[in-house]
């Protein structure tokens, strides 16, 4: 079994529909944590305006299931569309052992059925 961490980063007003989406489609323990971003134009950074809340989100899933997550943000999401969100993987190349692998996968749940 092969797994991934996912960051994906959004305008903190989606981030509670992306959470949701990204559960129903294999990404697990999820978290969420607050960002800030600055908007490219200079106009809005002369203005005071270019700083934007963001949510970044993070969470575990197997590699045959990334495909379908990027699939389900570009869908849902428009992700291919600037400004709309950011999102990459990263390999988990160890775990501390079996257990942590299944749990991480979601295989088990935290309480460890």
């Amino acid at each position: 079994m092969r797994l991934k961490l996912m960051f994906v980063i959004v305008d903190k007003p989606n981030g509670e529909k992306v959470i949701r989406a990204l559960e129903e489609h294999g990404l697990h323990h999820l978290q969420a944590m607050p960002g800030t971003g600055t908007a490219p134009s200079a106009l809005s950074e002369l203005m005071g305006t270019g700083e934007t809340e963001k949510a970044v989100i993070f969470g575990t899933a197997e590699e045959s299931a990334v495909s379908g997550l990027y699939q389900m943000l570009e869908e849902r999401f428009s992700f291919r569309e600037r400004n709309t969100g950011i999102a990459f993987t990263m390999p988990v190349k160890s775990v501390g052992g079996p257990a942590t692998l299944a749990l991480l996968a979601g295989e088990v749940g935290t309480d460890g059925r």
